[in-house]
């Protein structure tokens, strides 16, 4: 992992004070097909409440699903991208694919690597998931970033270093913060105050974006 400075870490631990948690809603664990459906209409999205945004779409595909736990890549793999899409009712795109589409497509790559249900996601230091990642991220439009969070819902341990939590760590700081220097800052400012990275990185995130909405509404 990226080596960040203790006053860096400090700063950003100091940043987080600031503001009201977020309570974390608690990922996908045991649920791939949730997980990947989630990561996906993540990109540039608004998580929403129940109803409405990502939570909305998955709330429609648990229902059309019909069973207990979303946990077979196999199911996800087997839709057409159009029959998604009008389940997800989400007709957003992710440089310039449909995400129902880069959804099925993802299934169906990890299916290939032999990813099936959730407890295949190997931890990031397992030299397997490097063709687990190679497999998501070879679909336009998917990243380093969403497969990392799409392991975070799972229950690994990590940190989606999107855009609001580079600028959180940025401005903590003042200057600048990488991708990864992002990532392990907040790791390590997890640590100190005693939670999983996932919980920390979740509320950072809603913080950002909730005063990026707030400065966007007119007065």
């Amino acid at each position: 992992m990226t080596e960040v400075k203790a006053a860096d870490v400090i700063a950003v631990v100091d940043a987080c004070r600031c503001f009201e948690w977020a309570p974390y809603p608690g990922g996908w664990r045991g649920e791939v097909e949730a997980a990947l459906i989630d990561a996906v209409l993540s990109i540039q999205a608004r998580y929403g409440r129940p109803g409405n945004g990502v939570r909305g779409a998955l709330a429609r595909y648990r229902r059309h699903e019909d069973r207990q736990r979303l946990d077979d890549l196999t199911r996800l793999a087997a839709w057409s991208a159009k029959d998604l899409q009008d389940v997800l009712e989400i007709a957003q795109r992710t440089a310039g694919v449909p995400k129902a589409a880069a959804i099925v497509e993802a299934a169906t790559e990890l299916v290939a690597v032999g990813v099936r249900h959730a407890d295949q996601v190997e931890p990031d230091d397992d030299v397997r998931r490097a063709d687990q990642r190679r497999a998501y991220t070879s679909v336009s439009g998917l990243g380093e970033v969403t497969w990392e969070y799409l392991g975070m819902s799972l229950g690994i341990p990590g940190v989606k270093a999107d855009t609001w939590i580079i600028r959180f760590a940025s401005n903590a700081i003042g200057r600048h913060a990488t991708r990864y220097e992002a990532r392990a800052l907040v790791i390590a400012a997890a640590a100190e105050f005693g939670v999983e990275p996932i919980r920390l990185d979740y509320a950072i995130w809603r913080h950002m974006s909730t005063a990026a909405r707030r400065r966007r509404r007119p007065r």
